[in-house]
């Protein structure tokens, strides 16, 4: 892999529409903003009839808006008034989404009603040589892992002002589809039987699963059991959850049965990767997943920085309950 290549280059009349923009949109945010809080100050919050507190909460949120406005407004000003951008050429290291969900409540002492609210934003990330940049969704998705890109961004705002595919990885997605010269890698796929510590750790994911399935089966049959007197339409979730849940139960019970007749079996799959994702959230924990020429699996965070995209890797599955509990990199099939 090169070296990243960065450049502070003058920004062009191009650039500079393009920052100004940012202008229009924060004007546009104020008054979006202003027209919401005048409508709740003069029809919702009258402070004759209300205690301080829901002016202070309204008050807050206010400064916020304004907050949010001005860090558009300055940040746009000065990356203006500096007149360059940032340039960055390399590969791609990494890639990363980033799910934020933010929660809120406002009460109306009028109504006495209680409203909650629930609002989600996804960021996209590449790491260019191992340095993260934020970038919009259409060009997160054109490229994968190795391939090399060249980035323009403005240094206080960071808008991108420029994305290009340069050179394409010769094992990435679109290559193996699009080139008449690369012969798509076939995965191979062998039968063994498992060793004694396969076989426990095995049974341990199969059992936390039906134990998981067993404890929402018997969740539903209690409230069914304490609710079965009331109104027929409120019970069929619950009816719907009960059958399911038992079901799923019994299927991976019969499953690991059989796996165990048929002489606890695994079966290697020789997979090549061609891409790697990351995906973290303040509401949950870091995810890890690699795309492969067999589809998408979920990874640990060790296998993950271990991996390398076009790599060739091992993929070990449990025969009849298609459990994978192991990735290696040195066994040939």
């Amino acid at each position: 892999m090169t070296a990243s290549n960065f450049e502070i280059k003058p920004l062009s009349s191009q650039d500079r529409n393009k920052l100004k923009k940012q202008y229009l949109f924060a004007i546009l945010f104020l008054l979006v903003a202003s027209a919401i809080f005048y409508f709740i100050y003069a029809f919702v919050i009258k402070p004759d009839n209300f205690s301080t507190i829901p002016i202070v909460m309204f008050s807050m949120f206010l400064l916020f808006f304004a907050g949010i406005f001005s860090y558009i407004f300055w940040n746009t000003y000065i990356d203006l008034k500096r007149g360059v951008k940032h340039c960055y050429t390399g590969i791609i290291s990494d890639k990363r989404i980033d799910k934020h969900t933010t929660k809120s409540r406002s009460y109306n002492t009028g109504l006495g009603t209680n409203t909650r609210h629930k609002s989600n934003r996804t960021y996209y990330y590449i790491s260019i040589d191992n340095n993260e940049h934020s970038v919009p969704y259409s060009e997160y998705a054109k490229v994968s892992v190795n391939d090399k890109v060249y980035l323009e961004s403005s240094p206080k705002s960071k808008e991108v002002l420029a994305f290009t595919v340069l050179e394409k990885h010769l094992n990435s997605a679109n290559n193996i589809t699009n080139s008449l010269h690369v012969i798509p890698f076939k995965s191979k796929s062998i039968t063994k039987p498992m060793r004694q510590q396969e076989i426990e750790l095995v049974k341990k994911l199969v059992f936390k699963k039906i134990r998981k399935n067993t404890i929402y089966f018997l969740l539903s049959a209690m409230l069914l059991f304490v609710l079965w007197t009331g109104f027929i339409l409120f019970l069929i979730p619950l009816i719907i959850a009960f059958i399911y849940y038992a079901i799923t139960a019994l299927i991976q019970l019969n499953q690991y049965t059989k796996f165990k007749r048929n002489g606890c079996l695994k079966t290697i799959s020789k997979v090549q990767v061609i891409d790697k994702l990351k995906t973290t959230s303040n509401k949950h924990s870091t995810g890890f997943k690699i795309k492969t020429n067999n589809g998408i699996i979920n990874v640990t965070a060790l296998v993950y920085n271990k991996i390398q995209a076009s790599q060739y890797i091992n993929l070990h599955k449990a025969s009849i309950i298609n459990i994978m509990y192991d990735v290696s990199f040195d066994e040939h099939i």
